[in-house]
């Protein structure tokens, strides 16, 4: 892959920032669930059990194990944005649904809806960054939509908060809609078509220079490309996602309130929990933002993504240690520690695709990538709330499992980073 040149007006840093404020904005309504639902007080209000709330919690992500695969081949057949427009409007509709009633359902058939809203989203950006991307960017491109991501969780978990404690939980959404509308027609008249298709930014013939320039992508143009090289990056992803988006996310607001017992007051103010969590999942993403694009950078400069995986799996095992801590120093300081889970394998895997693929089969790739990243976000807070409800665990032996996962993900990065210096992965 070499570094491309673009007709579209606008460069690859900036179609990257595009993509990475709508995706931030976004994910207002999203976020506000993980800080809200696990909340006993607003569950009982709105009719649900803490088993439902991990269902809900999971079911936007057991709908993308369906929505993955079909995204990506869209992507590698159809206009990207349309579809990305698409997308933002779907997660509008989520929200909307969201707040036809209480009870379990109204909020399920919006999450299923989410689900579908963020296949289309979430594939469709990574698969025009590889795209737009040249070899001495490509990480750290991936790393600049993370950290916008990252941006978006935090601050969406901060003011969601806030929000639902002063607006309601349904007035909240209400307006989580019609941000994601806004970011809809703004995409819509900024954001560029970047596919590789005739008359989207190359010639037939540049296209075609492109994808025969190497007995591998001649190899991926007839469609002969094996997912199973691809392997460790979907188990690494899947880790990650089971503790990110499955175990921290769904118990972050258990965490706080046994590490603070009660409410808090700051000048003479009292927090509730819900604007304290929100607050704490905000602050967590800090180290990530910066992070995010670093990693991209430094796996660019080395040429050596998965060992730069494996140290970044080994300090989140010691946050997770770390966050079980009685000491509320060391238990906060654990806590910003696995803020880099995210920021690093989700900067680093997609660039691990981007090496190997061609433009016209990255989006298979990356849809099959993120049915495994998405089951693991869909058991994670299944498995871990299951669990503490049932008093099968406590809090502090599931992250001490936890830390278990991230150092097997460790090992599997170290084996990876073999083949990849041995040109087999």
């Amino acid at each position: 892959m070499k570094k491309r040149k673009l007709q579209t007006g606008i460069s690859p840093r900036g179609i990257v920032t595009t993509l990475g404020l709508g995706t931030a904005v976004s994910l207002l309504g999203e976020s506000t669930l993980y800080t809200v639902l696990p909340e006993p007080t607003i569950a009982a209000r709105l009719g649900l059990t803490m088993t439902m709330v991990g269902v809900l919690l999971a079911a936007n992500r057991a709908t993308r194990l369906f929505t993955n695969g079909p995204a990506g081949l869209l992507y590698g057949k159809l206009p990207h944005r349309p579809l990305l427009v698409t997308s933002l409007f779907l997660g509008a509709l989520s929200s909307l649904l969201y707040t036809t009633g209480t009870g379990f359902w109204p909020i399920f058939i919006g999450r299923v809806c989410w689900g579908i809203a963020w296949s289309l989203l979430w594939i469709g950006s990574r698969t025009v960054i590889n795209e737009v991307a040249g070899d001495d960017n490509l990480g750290f491109l991936n790393g600049l939509y993370q950290m916008f991501f990252l941006i978006g969780v935090g601050l969406s978990s901060f003011f969601g908060g806030i929000l639902t404690d002063l607006l309601g939980f349904q007035r909240m959404q209400r307006l989580s809609a019609l941000v994601l509308i806004a970011a809809a027609v703004t995409w819509y008249f900024r954001l560029p078509e970047t596919s590789r298709r005739k008359g989207a930014g190359e010639s037939k013939n540049a296209k075609a220079k492109a994808e025969e320039s190497t007995p591998e992508s001649k190899k991926e143009k007839s469609g002969k490309i094996s997912l199973a090289r691809f392997l460790p990056a979907f188990i690494a992803i899947l880790i990650a996602r089971f503790i990110e988006r499955g175990v921290l996310a769904a118990t972050g607001v258990l965490w706080i309130s046994n590490l603070f017992e009660l409410d808090i007051s700051v000048f003479g103010m009292v927090l509730p929990i819900v604007t304290l969590t929100g607050t704490y999942n905000a602050l967590r993403i800090l180290p990530g933002l910066a992070g995010s694009p670093l990693i991209g950078w430094l796996s660019d400069r080395l040429g050596k993504r998965w060992a730069v995986m494996a140290i970044a799996f080994g300090v989140n095992a010691v946050g997770m240690v770390l966050m079980k801590n009685p000491l509320r120093l060391f238990a906060l300081i654990g806590a910003l520690f696995t803020s880099m889970i995210g920021g690093s394998v989700d900067s680093l895997i997609p660039a691990v695709i981007g090496d190997h693929t061609s433009p016209s089969t990255a989006g298979r790739v990356l849809g099959t990538t993120y049915i495994f990243a998405d089951l693991g976000s869909t058991l994670g807070p299944l498995v871990s709330l299951a669990m503490l409800d049932a008093s099968i665990v406590t809090l502090d032996n599931l992250y001490l499992a936890s830390a278990g996962l991230l150092l097997l993900a460790a090992g599997l990065s170290l084996f990876a980073a073999r083949g990849e210096r041995n040109n087999l992965l």
